[in-house]
C-alpha cells in the first residue's frame, strides 16, 4: 500500500519555555494514540518545535485504510430456514431489505447462536478524510499548566477551544496535498491550514523582511528553511548550539558559570540560540554572591560568572554587532542590582531580632494566624526536638527565633526566593553565633526531593526545618486544609517529603540520630496546635497520619518493592523511627531471593490465615501432643532469645538470618499436625504456640505481606 509522510506545524504565540518539553512529547503521544484509536498501525512519531511552533512528523502513513468486511447479521437460523431447507420468508426479507441477493446469505456462527447473514466488503477511508477528525482530537487532548480562552473553536462541533497560547498559522501536508483544517477565532481571520510557515520574529535571510510566510513542501524542507530563517527546529540542536557558545564565552571571559540555571530551560526560550558576555560595576561585588546570582539567574535567566562581575545572557539572535543587546542587558542587571544594593543597607541596619513583632502582621494563613503565632509554636517544638536529640538547646531556640524574621525586610519583599537565607545572611552580618545563622540560612531546605544537595546544613538546622516542616502539616490538616489530587496550594506534599528525607539522611549527614517516631513528632506538634487554636478533631489527626504513611511509601519505593513496604508500614509503623523503618526494608530487601526466606514467608502467610479471629494464651509445654509441634517448640525457644536481642539493636537482616532456618519445623508442622482439632486444650495450646512464632516474626515485619518471586 502506498505510503505519504504528514507534517502538522502550529505557530502559535510564544510558550512558557517550561512548558514546551512536555507539551512536545504530549503532542507526539497524543497523535500516536489518536492514529492507532482510527484503526491505523503503529508507527513511528515524531515532535521538535520552538517556543513559537509544535512540530509533528510522520515518514510513513497509509494513503487510506484497508478495506475489511463486515459481518451482518439478520435472523436466528430457527426462524430463516423453512421445513425444506430453503429461505424463509424471513431471510428473503432482510436480504431485499438490505439489498443483497439471497445467494450471498450464510449461516454465521455467533456467541448467542447460529443466524442468517452475509459478509459487507467496506471500503477503507482516505486518510486525507480522517487526518482534520484525529487532528481536532489531538488539539483538545493537550494539557497545559494555564490553559487561554481566545475566542476560538474548531470544526468538531464540541464548542469552545483553549490553548496554551493562541494559534496564529498552521501547515497541514499530507503527501503534496494540504489537509484541510480551520481554526474559527471569533473577530479574527480564519486560522487554515496551508503550506506556509514563518520564521524568526526578528531576524530574516538577506533580501527578505522578518516574519514573512515561506512555502514548504515537507518536514526536511521546512527544517532547512527555518534553519535559513534563524530558526532551529531540533530541541537538542539548540542545547548544543547554545553550549558551543557558552563555552566560548567562558574562555574569554576566564571564568566559568556558576551552578542553577539549566542549559535545557534557556536553550527553550530561544529558537536560534546566540549569547552575550555582560558586565556589572565592581561596587556591586559588597552584595552577597546569593543576591546577585538570584539577580542574574532567577530573573533574568543570565548565567552569572563565577569570581567576577560578569554575566552571560542568552539572545535571540546570530549577533550583536553594534553591543546594543549587551547594553540592554547590562542596564537592566545594573537597575536590578541597585535596587537590591538599598535594600541589603537598609534591613542590615536593623537587628534581625527586633522584627519579630512585625510578624503579627504577616499572614501564615487566616485559620492559624500570622507568622508570630507560627514562631511561638516553631521555637518550644524545635527545642522539644533538639532535647530528644542532643542538639544544642539555646542555638536551637535562638535559630527558630529568628527563622521567620526575614520575611519583613525589604530584600525579601523584592526577592521572595531568598527568604531564609537573606535571615542567615543578615544574621551572619549582625554578629549571631555561627551555628545560628547557618541554621536560619537552611531553615527551608530540603524542598522535597528534587536537589539532593538542598539539606541544612548543621544540626540546629535540620531540627529547625523539621520543626517548621511540621508544623505547616499540623496546621493545616488541623484546618481541614489536605491536598487532592494534583492539588496542594500550601506544598504540604513538599514539606511532608522534607521532613522524612531530614529523618533518613541526618545521620549520614551529619551524624545526628533522630530516634524519633513520626507519631511522637506530629503529637507534640498537634499539641502546640491545641493550646493555640483548641483541641484537633481525631478526623484531622488521622487524616494526617494516613498522608504521611502515603508520603513513606512514596520515599521507599524509589528503592524496595510494594510488597516489602507493606510488610513494613503495617498498624503501628508510625510509632518507630523512620531509619529504623528503613533498616527493616533493607533486612527484607537483603533476604530476598533466599529459599528459606520465600519458604518461611509462605508459611507465615497459613500461619496468619489460621489465626484470623483467634485469642492466643500462653503456651504449656506439657500440653504439646504431637512430635512436630514439639521440635517447633523446641527451636523457637532455643532462637527467641538471641533473635529477641538482635531486633531490640535493630540489627533485622542478622534476627531474620537467624529464624529463616525455621521454615523447616514450620513446614513439617503443617504437614503433620491438625491445629483446628476438637479438643478445646489441644486447639488452644497449639493457637498459642503459632500466635508466639508470628509475634516474634512480627517484631521485624508481616511477612505474610511478601509476594513470592514467581508470582509476581
Amino acid at each position: 500500500m502506498t505510503k505519504l509522510s504528514f507534517l502538522w506545524e502550529i505557530g502559535c504565540e510564544e510558550i512558557p519555555a517550561s512548558w514546551l518539553p512536555s507539551l512536545l512529547e504530549q503532542f507526539r503521544d497524543k497523535f500516536k494514540e489518536e492514529l492507532v484509536d482510527a484503526g491505523f498501525p503503529e508507527t513511528q512519531v515524531i515532535s521538535s518545535g520552538t517556543l513559537r511552533r509544535l512540530v509533528l512528523h510522520v515518514d510513513k502513513l497509509p494513503r487510506k485504510q484497508q478495506d475489511r468486511t463486515e459481518q451482518v447479521a439478520g435472523p436466528p437460523l430457527r426462524i430463516a430456514t423453512d421445513e425444506s431447507g430453503h429461505w424463509s420468508e424471513a431471510a428473503l426479507g432482510f436480504a431485499k431489505k438490505n439489498g443483497v441477493d439471497a445467494k450471498a446469505l450464510s449461516v454465521l456462527a455467533t456467541p448467542k447462536g447460529d443466524y442468517v447473514g452475509f459478509e459487507k466488503k467496506i471500503k477503507g477511508p482516505e486518510t486525507l478524510t480522517l487526518l482534520p477528525q484525529i487532528m481536532a482530537r489531538t488539539l483538545r487532548g493537550l494539557s497545559v499548566p494555564k490553559f487561554m480562552r481566545w475566542d476560538a473553536t474548531l470544526e468538531d462541533g464540541k464548542g469552545d477551544f483553549p490553548f496554551g497560547r493562541p494559534i496564529r498559522w498552521m501547515v497541514a501536508l499530507f503527501g503534496t496535498k494540504i489537509v484541510p483544517f480551520s481554526i474559527h477565532v471569533l473577530g479574527s481571520p480564519l486560522v487554515r491550514s496551508d503550506r506556509k510557515s514563518r520564521g524568526h520574529r526578528f531576524w530574516a535571510p538577506k533580501g527578505r523582511r522578518a516574519g514573512t510566510p515561506f512555502t514548504v513542501s515537507s518536514f526536511l524542507d521546512l527544517e532547512q528553511k527555518l534553519k535559513k530563517h534563524f530558526v532551529i527546529l531540533s530541541p537538542q540542536d539548540r542545547r548544543v548550539r547554545l553550549e558551543r557558545e557558552l563555552v566560548k564565552l567562558e574562555k574569554k571571559a576566564g571564568a566559568k558559570r556558576a551552578p542553577g540555571l539549566s542549559t535545557d530551560l534557556v536553550a527553550e526560550l530561544v529558537e536560534w540560540p546566540g549569547a552575550i558576555l555582560g558586565r556589572y560595576p565592581d561596587e556591586f561585588l559588597e552584595l552577597p554572591q546569593e543576591v546577585r546570582h538570584t539577580v542574574l539567574i532567577h530573573h533574568q535567566h543570565y548565567f552569572p560568572l563565577l569570581s567576577k562581575p560578569s554575566f552571560i545572557a542568552v539572545t535571540n539572535m546570530p549577533s550583536d554587532p553594534k553591543g546594543f543587546v549587551r547594553q540592554g542587558a547590562e542596564r537592566v542587571v545594573v537597575a536590578r542590582l541597585r535596587d537590591a544594593m538599598f535594600f541589603w543597607k537598609d534591613d542590615v541596619g536593623k537587628p534581625l531580632a527586633s522584627r519579630q513583632e512585625q510578624l503579627e502582621g504577616v499572614l501564615f494563613h487566616q485559620k492559624l494566624g500570622s507568622y508570630r503565632r507560627k514562631t511561638e509554636r516553631v521555637v518550644p517544638l524545635a527545642a522539644w526536638i533538639a532535647s530528644r536529640s542532643r542538639a544544642p538547646e539555646a542555638s536551637v531556640r535562638r535559630a527558630a527565633e529568628l527563622a521567620k524574621c526575614d520575611l519583613v525586610t525589604g530584600m525579601v519583599g523584592e526577592f521572595p526566593e531568598l527568604q531564609g537565607v537573606m535571615g542567615g545572611l543578615y544574621a551572619r552580618e549582625q554578629g549571631e553565633a555561627e551555628a545560628v545563622w547557618q541554621a536560619v540560612y537552611s531553615h527551608y531546605q530540603p524542598l522535597g526531593l528534587a536537589d539532593k544537595d538542598d539539606f541544612p546544613r548543621n544540626r540546629e538546622g535540620v531540627v529547625v526545618s523539621l520543626a517548621d516542616k511540621l508544623d505547616t502539616l499540623a496546621g493545616m490538616f488541623s484546618a481541614d486544609i489536605v491536598p487532592t489530587g494534583s492539588r496542594d496550594p500550601f506544598g504540604l506534599r513538599r514539606a511532608a517529603l522534607g521532613a522524612i528525607r531530614i529523618l533518613l539522611e541526618s545521620e549520614s549527614r551529619l551524624d545526628m540520630a533522630l530516634d524519633i517516631s513520626p507519631k511522637e513528632l506530629l503529637s507534640q506538634a498537634l499539641s502546640l496546635i491545641s493550646e493555640q487554636q483548641g483541641e484537633v478533631d481525631e478526623k484531622a489527626e488521622s487524616a494526617l497520619y494516613e498522608f504521611l504513611i502515603e508520603r513513606l511509601r512514596f520515599v521507599f519505593l524509589r528503592h524496595y518493592r510494594y510488597d516489602e513496604i507493606n510488610a513494613v508500614l503495617t498498624d503501628g509503623a508510625l510509632g518507630r523511627p523512620v531509619k529504623d523503618l528503613e533498616r527493616r526494608l533493607a533486612a527484607l530487601f537483603a533476604l530476598r531471593g533466599s529459599e528459606d526466606f520465600e519458604a518461611l514467608c509462605f508459611a507465615f502467610k497459613r500461619v496468619g490465615n489460621i489465626l484470623s479471629g483467634q485469642v492466643a494464651g500462653e503456651v504449656d509445654p506439657n500440653a504439646l501432643f504431637e512430635k512436630e509441634e514439639k521440635a517447633l517448640h523446641r527451636a523457637l525457644q532455643a532462637v527467641e532469645p538471641e533473635a529477641k536481642q538482635r531486633i531490640e539493636k535493630g540489627y533485622y537482616e542478622e534476627a531474620l538470618v537467624l529464624l529463616s532456618p525455621m521454615r523447616d519445623q514450620v513446614d513439617r508442622f503443617f504437614d503433620e499436625v491438625m491445629v483446628m482439632v476438637e479438643d478445646e486444650k489441644l486447639r488452644r495450646n497449639r493457637i498459642a504456640l503459632l500466635s508466639r512464632l508470628r509475634d516474634l516474626f512480627s517484631e521485624v515485619a508481616d511477612l505474610s505481606q511478601i509476594v513470592a518471586v514467581d508470582d509476581v
